[in-house]
């Protein structure tokens, strides 16, 4: 079975920001499969997830789908935007997966799920 865990980043400017993540524990242990995001808007700042400490993935915000109207910007990005980012691992028991938003001057926020099975 394939479950689901929302999530939502506040950023603030000239800084990282991570959620709360998703953990494996010893009665849940999960694999994560993907994340589902969308950024508030496009300001040249990246999204993050890591394992523990390990930086599994860094994207430019430009490169995320996002909700809100972006008029001409749309053509200044990429057209092909991603709202699912492949993960693929099994979580150790104890660890965390986290994701959050490193902004500059301008902050942005992120909303999404984790995708992500239980496993024996």
């Amino acid at each position: 079975m394939i479950y689901f865990k929302k999530f939502s980043v506040t950023g603030q400017a000239n800084s990282e920001v991570l959620d709360s993540g998703l953990q494996s524990t010893e009665a849940e242990k999960k694999r994560l499969l993907s994340v589902l995001i969308q950024v508030s808007g496009y300001a040249s700042n990246d999204v993050v997830g890591y394992l523990e400490q390990t930086k599994v993935f860094e994207i430019p915000d430009s490169l995320i789908d996002t909700d809100t109207d972006t008029g001409s910007t749309n053509n200044q990005h990429s057209v092909n935007r991603i709202n699912e980012i492949e993960v693929g691992v099994d979580l150790p028991v104890g660890s965390t997966f986290k994701v959050g938003i490193v902004c500059g001057a301008t902050n942005k926020n992120i909303v999404g799920a984790y995708r992500y099975e239980i496993i024996k």
